[in-house]
């Protein structure tokens, strides 16, 4: 991976989570999210309602959790041990039936399309966890098996028939089916995201050295409809009424720290500035005609509505 994408996502993490492509789970006016070390008694899943602007929050599941799936009324989600390995629970999203669907602690990542559950796991190779493999389980955790023996990617997100990822080496982006066949190559450069709105598919590719960024609007099967340019990292946000709405940070040479929020109009190709916002305030999800962000350090829930109120 180049440096500079690298750095990218390191930001990206910080501000949005682990993977960009895994939301929280939204509603009209309540969305389940994901809390880290640093947000203290938040830490975990959480599960936040919205009366007008105030919120109010609850813990799900109050222990290191990552990249939750919302099926139906559970949450899939990986657990943390004490020296960093992973296995797949699930819960409640009322915060009951807390589960393992599998305890072998070397899971990367994972996502679940109908009663199957594909993830990616490290494989012991002799010295370090650092070979790759593809598989699927049922959501039971029965009828394990490896798709892949070699995994060309660690983090992935599934999206109808396909599995869509960026390759671990040069951060191409690809797609493919399930089974591991039918592969597509979908972009020219190294992405750093990619977003599914629909049946449109977003992506990020890093230009100019990885300076810039060229945000793709595309089919899902990776025909191109529109293409716009940005000075530095385009972090998505959200995607209505054809208009696309995305974050850009950045700190200058004295280390001021600016954080915009953009629409961008994907018929018109006009740009235009929509709020500002604390630079480490953290993006949670779309909760109906509206953004929710996490302040930090204090830890406060609000939302901006998207007609910028």
């Amino acid at each position: 991976m180049g440096k500079r994408l690298l750095i990218a996502l390191l930001s990206m993490i910080m501000l949005f989570g682990v993977v960009p492509a895994y939301g929280a789970g939204t509603s009209g006016n309540s969305l389940i999210w994901e809390g880290y070390n640093d947000n203290g008694r938040m830490v975990g899943i959480n599960y936040t309602t919205f009366t007008g602007k105030k919120s109010t929050t609850k813990s799900i599941y109050n222990k290191q959790a990552s990249q939750q799936k919302i099926i139906g009324n559970w949450i899939y989600f990986l657990v943390e041990d004490e020296e960093d390995h992973y296995s797949i629970a699930k819960i409640k999203t009322d915060g009951s039936a807390f589960a393992y669907v599998s305890q072998d602690d070397n899971f990367a990542s994972f996502d679940v399309a109908g009663d199957t559950i594909y993830f990616v796991k490290s494989e012991y190779n002799g010295n370090l966890y650092d070979d790759l493999s593809y598989g699927s389980m049922k959501t039971d955790g029965t009828k394990k098996q490896i798709i892949l023996p070699v995994s060309p990617f660690y983090n992935f997100e599934i999206n109808k028939e396909y599995v869509y990822y960026t390759e671990r080496h040069t951060d191409l982006f690809y797609r493919m089916k399930k089974d591991g066949t039918a592969t597509k190559l979908l972009s020219s450069k190294g992405v750093s995201v990619y977003k599914f709105y629909g049946n449109v598919l977003f992506f990020s590719e890093m230009i100019d050295g990885g300076y810039s960024s060229r945000g793709v609007f595309a089919e899902l099967d990776g025909a191109r409809k529109k293409t716009f340019a940005s000075d530095g990292y385009i972090h998505p946000l959200a995607y209505l009424n054809n208009k696309f709405y995305y974050r850009k940070n950045t700190i200058d040479k004295v280390g001021n720290t600016r954080s915009i929020i953009y629409v961008y109009n994907r018929y018109t190709g006009k740009k235009n500035k929509f709020a500002s916002i604390d630079y480490y305030d953290r993006f949670l999800g779309q909760v109906g005609n509206s953004l929710a962000f996490l302040t930090f350090p204090k830890g406060d829930v609000y939302k901006i509505g998207l007609d910028g109120k």
